[in-house]
């Protein structure tokens, strides 16, 4: 995890050095759109969150980039699934109530929430592809964004659950996520 975390730490970092010309197309473009977009940025971050909850970092984040990277390359192919944004909207709400704790859930329903999460944020990532980018450098980039996102949403889990308000914190959190949600389905 240490090594995952230093390396989208210094990716982030790094991102200056890929304003030359040659990777304006790619890679910077890849690992700037999860993060230029709030949509994106609360649901991977929510992933992170529930991941933090369930104790299962490593099937959250594979089933993440999995389904990501399915949906993008089939978003960038052309197919777009109908009411995307619709979609995305509702994805956030969903991930904020399993977040919030407010109903009982069960590992397979986190997970395949997760999973339906992420195939919706990756298709509309791989739908976003810039004109003339480089589709593996433009990916490559995007997910390591994404894994980032999700890392850092499971820090900021780890960390809620080890202050005496955690719970309180962790329910703001998927409370203006939900907020967020409604907002995108009702705009």
């Amino acid at each position: 995890m240490k090594r995952l975390l230093t390396l989208a730490a210094g990716l982030l970092i790094s991102l200056p050095s890929f304003a030359h010309e040659g990777h304006h197309h790619g890679l910077s473009e890849g690992l700037l759109h999860p993060l230029t977009g709030l949509d994106h940025l609360i649901a991977l971050s929510l992933i992170g969150l529930l991941a933090s909850q369930t104790g299962k970092l490593k099937l959250s984040m594979a089933q993440s980039v999995f389904a990501l990277i399915v949906a993008a390359l089939v978003a960038s192919m052309g197919f777009v699934p109908p009411m995307l944004e619709t979609g995305l909207a509702i994805s956030l709400l969903v991930m904020a109530v399993l977040v919030a704790k407010v109903l009982p859930k069960a590992a397979s329903v986190a997970g395949l929430a997760v999973c339906l999460v992420a195939a919706l944020h990756g298709a509309a990532h791989g739908n976003e592809v810039p004109a003339g980018a480089d589709m593996k450098l433009f990916f490559a980039g995007f997910i390591a964004s994404s894994i980032a996102l999700i890392g850092g949403g499971y820090l900021l889990g780890k960390t809620a659950q080890q202050s005496a308000y955690g719970q309180k914190i962790t329910r703001a959190i998927a409370g203006l996520a939900g907020a967020f949600g409604v907002t995108a389905l009702v705009a």
